[in-house]
């Protein structure tokens, strides 16, 4: 048994429902038109870019780079030094 103001308040519950419902149906629709625009935007950028790399040939070198290979010399190797140990002292033995 549900009394009148039960049912009035599930009544009331369930268009507070629906009206959110609606508002997040728009905002879902509003975000993705968002998104469209914003890929449709990007894939124009792309196609010009495109368009601009086909359109223009092989670039003609105006200088040959040369790279000279310089070897240096070794260093020698340095001695260990066998000094103090660092670190944490070993357990001692019984």
């Amino acid at each position: 048994m549900t009394t009148s103001f039960k049912t009035k308040a599930v009544a009331e519950l369930r268009e507070a429902k629906k009206l959110e419902r609606a508002k997040e149906a728009l905002a879902n629709a509003e975000a993705e038109q968002i998104s469209e625009a914003k890929a449709k935007a990007s894939a124009e950028r792309i196609a010009k870019k495109l368009k601009r790399i086909a359109k223009s040939e092989e670039p003609t070198p105006t200088e040959e780079v040369v790279e000279k290979v310089v070897e240096k010399p070794k260093a020698k190797p340095k001695a260990k030094a066998t000094g103090k140990k660092r670190g944490r002292p070993s357990k001692a033995k019984k």
